[in-house]
């Protein structure tokens, strides 16, 4: 993990490249690099031990992890230095896990961002050339009025824009495999997925809501070591902690948990918003967990924490989608999972490095991602009896693994699952009336907020992000059934 930025066609691009780094010191808090070439600067804001890549005149900063073998070396932004010397600008498809990184000889300079962005960047551009490029919004909003999210799964490069690299799948093409052989395919694939993210050299943590993503997650991990750290947060009437409990005890891990009350979420809600990057009401909700867990792992020496994010895309874990004909569904996961990158993705990224934590999310893991497009949909979302079982086949593959009440435990969002919504909600209602809210509810560009919460946690975003163009960064939450209308 690390912070990124870079600075083109500029005399003074140093100096401003450290400006944007500053803003974003928790993305890797113990060293900050920096080298320019010409009119162009690269650095990071990273741990102890990791540097630039920079070798045959070229430099590189990467944010992320890249697992192929032919590109070791001993730094990751040598490895993609090597890619581009060895392959050319199309280096890009062959790359394995998440990232978004930078790269320049001084006077050419190229960019790219995983296929569904896993990993943030940011840019600003004049005349068609880009000039700043950030992890962060926050980094570059004192340099520019125009932010715009660097779009996932393509490349830039000086010579050609941006060009299109990763064309999204077909989904349920591998119809040819007998079922009973897909169960423990996803099974192998999630469990080389943790191995392969797994660092000795750091501690490591997983998060456990006691849902089915999280505890495949464990469950997977617990084929690979027997000392595993778990972490659940939540209010005293939060579902997942008890959840929790049991599949830490069946599994045997070293569980932590954290009852959290009213007044402290209310306390964090600010200091969420500005990490999170965003005021969408259902992803703050969410991530007042996310920040209040990785909190915790954090205090408990963590380096390095594991999210069950992503199988509610990959697998089918939406209940509207039960209201769906099987092509209705496929072009909906379509949509949900490469919008993910302003929404749950961010969530997840935004929370955990806000404490300076790495985070890996095994079942996004292109191995695991690649299979489960290929698998036909009605094995995601299984009728069975006359009713329909979302994550069907996740759920089947690790059955032997988990209690029974886990791996057929029924879906609940994450706010809703620690027991947060209702007291968020409810205070919102307090402290905006009904005549401001029918007077502030329409923004910019037709942008409509959805409820008073909504305002109050856009009136605190406009306090740290005032940018009209950062609107077009935010992704929206479906709150409608209409198979059209999710996250823009």
């Amino acid at each position: 993990m690390s912070g990124i930025a870079g600075v083109c066609h500029r005399n003074n691009s140093k100096e401003l490249v450290k400006k944007i780094l500053e803003k974003i010191k928790h993305r890797g808090p113990d060293d900050t690099s920096i080298i320019s070439i010409g009119e162009t600067a690269l650095g990071q804001t990273c741990f102890t031990g990791e540097k630039i890549g920079n070798k045959d005149n070229m430099v590189a900063v990467v944010d992320g992890d890249i697992f192929n073998e032919d590109l070791d070396n001993d730094t990751i932004g040598n490895k993609i230095i090597n890619g581009y010397l060895n392959y050319g600008k199309e280096f890009i498809q062959k790359l394995e896990g998440s990232f978004a990184f930078i790269l320049t000889d001084g006077n050419k300079v190229m960019a790219a961002r995983d296929p569904v962005g896993l990993k943030p960047l940011y840019y600003t551009e004049e005349e068609g050339n880009i000039i700043y490029l950030a992890s962060e919004i926050k980094a570059l909003k004192d340099m520019t009025e125009d932010i715009r999210i660097f779009p996932p799964g393509y490349y830039y490069h000086s010579d050609k824009g941006f060009i299109k690299y990763y064309e999204e799948p077909t989904l349920g093409t591998n119809d040819d495999m007998p079922v009973d052989r897909a169960i423990p395919k996803v099974k192998e694939l999630l469990v080389n997925a943790v191995e392969k993210a797994y660092e000795d050299n750091k501690k490591v943590g997983l998060y456990l809501s006691g849902g089915i993503d999280s505890s495949v997650i464990v469950s997977a991990a617990s084929e690979i070591t027997d000392n595993i750290d778990t972490f659940a947060v939540g209010m005293s009437t939060s579902e997942d902690i008890p959840n929790a409990r049991i599949v830490a005890k069946h599994l045997g891990t070293n569980h932590n948990e954290y009852i959290y009350e009213p007044e402290e979420m209310l306390k964090i809600l600010p200091e969420v918003i500005y990490y999170l990057e965003s005021f969408d009401m259902f992803l703050v909700r969410s991530s007042i967990a996310n920040y209040l867990v990785s909190k915790m792992a954090k205090e408990n020496g963590v380096d390095l924490v594991f999210s069950g994010e992503g199988g509610d895309e990959l697998f089918g874990g939406y209940h509207y989608l039960k209201n769906f004909n099987d092509e209705e569904i496929e072009s909906e996961l379509l949509k949900l999972t490469f919008n993910a990158h302003n929404n749950g993705f961010q969530r997840i990224d935004r929370m955990t490095v806000a404490h300076s934590l790495d985070v890996n999310i095994p079942i996004m893991d292109k191995k695991v991602a690649e299979f489960a497009y290929s698998l036909p949909v009605d094995w995601k979302v299984y009728e069975k009896d006359g009713k329909k079982i979302e994550k069907w086949i996740l759920r089947k593959a690790f059955e032997e693994d988990l209690p029974e009440k886990i791996v057929w435990r029924r879906k609940s969002k994450f706010f809703k699952g620690t027991g947060s919504s209702d007291i968020l909600k409810e205070f919102a209602e307090q402290m905006i009336s009904d005549e401001e809210f029918e007077h502030q509810k329409y923004l910019e560009d037709g942008f409509i907020l959805r409820s008073k919460e909504e305002l109050y946690y856009y009136k605190i975003f406009k306090e740290y992000f005032p940018h009209k163009s950062i609107l077009d960064t935010i992704g929206r939450t479906r709150t409608t059934k209409k198979p059209s209308l999710v996250n823009n």
